[in-house]
Formats: structure tokens, C-alpha cells, sequence
């Protein structure tokens, strides 16, 4: 045990930072405001309302999905001189949540440079969330553009939603068999009750026209409101609807439910990181990876902010840990392995081969049955022993010498990622190198693919050549001219490559 023989698979935290933790990491969710108007009927500046594009944002951002910001012209958006919780009147000075995202310089930032509406890929979105304020009654109605965005996104059959005056839009919107979408539908509203406490508080009509009525001409549909002001948010299908700015909250967490709902409709991918890692070793990807699919970031035991002693930690903890993150989801998954998480994902095949739909293995272990990490390195290196190591008394941990790191795990980083990577290093569990896998003709038949570093200098391309030739199953390979961290060195190609494997 004290000459132990390997050159590991490394990962460790991307210089990505993310304002809370997996933030992004679901998906991503377009929300849509008016552009600034000026209103005919009180003369005023409109545009959106403040809570109901703070409080979505706000459910959205902590239910693990990122937020783009989209209007019709593009540009900076115009906040309802009332929903300003700053504003003399005072009429939403109880927001707190509108007054932190107002105080947010990067919050407001998002506000002020909005996606144009034309320019905007809906492929790329989880969710269409429209919110309301002054603005929609003038920019909105009747408007084709929206209309014709808003159809096509609810015909997808992905969680869409509009809220308050943002209802607008479902005066007008259809589908292609010309009927109107919420034709047979629950939906909600700004109510006729609500408008006439508006024109009351401010002693004039505000609005050109009313919601509610309009709303009431349509057949077959039944428009629901509440009493006054109380939050309110009714979920027909896909179609999600809110009564006020008060339902914005209630209205988002409805959309939450049903994206949960809708994941059945995107591939899973489970990632598994390598050794001296954990799970932000895909923080480079695994956001873009979720626009279009189901993403699990597996953080192995012993390993980043896991705080398990990792001297009794070998492989079957990281497999049982694997096999619980692929429980969470009813379909069939694609699981990925770097490095080490190459022995992982192969066992874990083995055990459940009825939930993988294929495997990848990223510059990754290929072992046959009954071989471990160590047995694999031991047959390349010839039992030479390599001097990079450094071990705990016990040698039950193992790290590498701090002046080889950066060479060994990633020569082609930038600076800043090298000293990210000596700054964050973690002893290694020694156990999970020796363990052997037991493999069997299940595994043998599940559909494996392999993408290749070329400037391998922790893995080398040499050995991973000969684990692909002797596995013999493998249907693709694919190179990068890389070291050992593909996905962190040049994420979009990783990308391009790890979603063509079909």
C-alpha cells in the first residue's frame, strides 16, 4: 500500500461563479415585459410592474433556473411609478423584494438591456412568463407579435404564463386551428373589482378598457377571480395564469410545479465528476447542458463540501451515491463519467443497466471486470512508481505534490484556474482506487461512447486508446486536443460533442 502506482483522473472548481448554488443548473425561463409607454387615458409613464417581475424572478432564481429578461423593441424597461416601493406615494413601500432587486446593481442591469422579443430562440427556454403592469394594455393588445409568441410557446406544451395586465395578450391569442387558447379554459386575471379600487385610489380612469369584460365576450372560457387583491393563480394545463401583482409569487410557483412535471419531455443527463473533485467541475457546462435537458451533478462522498472522512470511502459509496441520484428521475438516463467516475459509471451500469440509456466517459477509466483504477495503472506504467504523490500517515489519503498539480491535471488553464486548483485541493480516498469492478454481459450491451484529450497528461491518450480498444463496445469516439479538463479548457466544443452522441 505504500507504493501505491497510478496517475489519476483530476477535477476540480471552475473559476465559474454562480450567485447561489446551482443557480441555473435546471434550466433556463424567459420572462417578457412591456416596453415603456405613455398612457392615453392618465397621461403617465408605463411600463411593468414591479412585483410582478421581482417576486417570479425571485421563485424562479431559487428553484435552481436562470432568468432572461425579454421585450418587443428590446432595451431598458419602465417601472410603474406606483409599484416603485421608493415611490412618494408609497403605495409598495412594504416590497422589500422589489427594493433588493432595485438596490442590485446586476439585477437592475438585466432591466435595462432586455433580449429584443424577435431575436429570442424559444427552443431555449423551459417557460414563457408574462408579466403585467400598465405598460401591456397599450403595447400589448392586439399586438401579432406577441400573440403569435405567446401561441407558439403554448403549443409546445411547455409551462406558459402570463400575469395581471399581461392577460392582455389571451384576448387575442389563438391557436393554428383558429380558436382562442383559452377556448375550454380556467384562466384569471386583473379583475373589474381590482380596477375600480385603481380608479378610486387615484381619483381617475386609468385603463382604456377592462380585462374582465372583454374576457367574459369570449365563449366557452371561464375567466376566475378572487376577492380583491388577494393572490390569486389558476393553472389549466400548461396555461398559467395570475389575478394581480399580489399572484406573482403564487403564479411562478406554479410554474415551478408543472416544469417538475415536464421534465419527462427532456434526455437526463447524470454527471459524475473524477478524482480530487466534486461537483462544480462542470460548472463551465452544466447550465448550458440544462437548456435543453435534464442536468444531475452528482458531488461524490468524501469529495467538495461533503465533509465525510474519506479513509473508509471506496467505491461502492460512490456507486449507492450515483445509483440515488439516478432514482430521482422515472425515465432512462445518460450517465457521464470523467476520470476515476469512469469505474464508477460502469458499475453503477452494471447493477441497474435498465435505467442507463447509454454511457459516456470523458478522457475517463474504461475497466474490464475485475479490474480497479490501480490494476489499470499498474498494467500501463509497469508498476513504475510515480512521484507526484503524497500521502496521510495511514495512506489512507492521498494527494498530489502542490508543484506538480496544475501540470498533471490541467497544463492548457489559465492561470487563474491553476491556482484555483491548488487553493481547493482535497485529499483522496486511497480505497476507491483499489476497488475492482464487477461487470457482466448487461453492461457489455448498453450503448458506450468516449470523448479523448489529447494533451492528456493525467490520463494519457495512450491509455485511453487501449482501455477503448480492449473494451471493444464502444460505438464513437470523439478527440479534443486537450489536457485533462475538456469541459473547462473549451466548454462549447465539449458541449457540441457530448449532445451528438446519439
Amino acid at each position: 500500500m505504500k507504493k501505491i502506482v497510478m496517475l489519476m483522473g483530476l477535477a476540480l472548481a471552475t473559476t465559474i461563479t454562480l450567485a447561489q448554488h446551482n443557480a441555473g443548473n435546471n434550466g433556463k425561463i424567459l420572462m417578457i415585459a412591456s416596453n415603456p409607454s405613455i398612457s392615453k387615458t392618465t397621461g403617465w409613464p408605463i411600463g411593468v410592474w414591479y412585483a410582478e417581475l421581482t417576486h417570479p424572478y425571485w421563485v424562479f432564481s431559487e428553484a435552481g433556473y436562470s432568468v432572461d429578461i425579454a421585450s418587443l423593441d428590446g432595451g431598458e424597461l419602465q417601472f410603474d411609478g406606483f409599484s416603485d416601493p421608493e415611490d412618494a406615494a408609497k403605495y409598495a413601500t412594504f416590497d422589500y423584494i422589489s427594493l433588493g432587486f432595485k438596490k442590485d446593481p446586476s439585477k437592475m442591469a438585466l432591466t435595462k438591456k432586455t433580449l429584443k422579443l424577435a431575436e429570442v430562440n424559444p427552443t431555449e427556454y423551459k417557460a414563457i412568463f408574462l408579466c403585467g403592469g400598465q405598460g401591456p394594455m397599450y403595447t400589448w393588445y392586439k399586438n401579432q407579435q406577441i400573440s403569435s409568441f405567446f401561441s407558439a410557446f403554448y403549443q409546445t406544451g411547455k409551462p406558459t404564463a402570463a400575469i395581471c395586465h399581461g392577460t392582455v395578450v389571451l384576448l387575442d391569442a389563438k391557436l393554428n386551428n383558429g380558436k382562442h387558447i383559452v377556448e375550454g379554459k380556467r384562466w384569471t386575471g386583473f379583475a373589474n373589482s381590482e380596477e375600480n379600487y385603481a380608479d378610486a385610489y387615484v381619483g381617475m380612469k386609468i385603463q382604456p378598457f377592462r380585462i374582465e369584460d372583454k374576457a367574459r365576450k369570449i365563449p366557452n372560457t371561464k375567466f376566475e377571480v378572487a376577492k380583491m387583491f388577494e393572490a390569486h393563480a389558476v393553472r389549466d394545463g400548461n396555461l398559467i395564469t395570475g389575478q394581480q401583482q399580489n399572484s406573482g409569487e403564487l403564479a411562478a410557483r406554479l410554474v415551478v410545479k408543472a416544469l417538475e412535471e415536464d421534465k419527462k419531455r427532456y434526455p437526463t443527463y447524470v454527471l459524475v465528476h473524477g478524482a480530487w473533485a466534486d461537483e462544480s467541475a462542470w460548472g463551465a457546462i452544466r447550465n448550458q447542458l440544462a437548456v435543453r435537458a435534464n442536468v444531475e451533478v452528482v458531488n461524490l462522498p468524501a469529495h467538495g463540501a461533503d465533509n465525510t472522512y474519506g479513509a473508509t470511502i471506496g467505491l461502492n459509496d460512490y456507486v449507492k451515491h450515483v445509483i440515488n441520484a439516478i432514482h430521482q428521475y422515472k425515465g432512462k438516463v445518460t450517465l457521464v463519467g470523467h476520470s476515476m467516475a469512469g469505474v464508477i459509471i460502469s458499475q453503477v451500469a452494471a447493477l441497474m443497466p435498465e435505467k442507463i440509456d447509454k454511457l459516456i466517459y470523458v478522457a475517463a477509466y474504461l475497466p474490464k471486470n475485475g479490474e480497479s483504477v490501480q490494476s489499470i495503472n499498474n498494467q500501463f506504467y509497469g508498476n513504475k512508481a510515480i512521484d507526484i504523490f503524497e500521502f496521510n500517515k495511514d495512506y489512507s489519503l492521498i494527494s498530489i505534490k502542490k508543484e506538480a498539480l496544475a501540470q498533471v491535471v490541467c497544463a492548457d488553464c489559465s492561470t487563474e484556474m491553476k491556482e484555483t486548483l491548488i487553493k481547493y485541493h482535497r485529499a483522496e480516498p486511497v480505497k476507491g482506487f483499489n476497488d475492482k469492478v464487477r461487470l457482466n454481459d448487461a453492461f457489455s450491451k448498453i450503448p458506450k461512447y468516449y470523448i479523448s484529450t489529447q494533451q492528456d497528461n493525467a490520463v494519457p491518450y495512450q491509455l485511453q486508446q487501449q482501455m477503448i480498444k480492449e473494451n471493444g463496445t464502444v460505438k464513437k469516439v470523439l478527440d479534443m486536443e486537450t489536457s485533462h479538463l475538456p469541459f473547462v479548457v473549451k466548454p462549447n466544443e465539449f458541449l457540441q460533442k457530448l449532445t451528438q452522441f446519439k
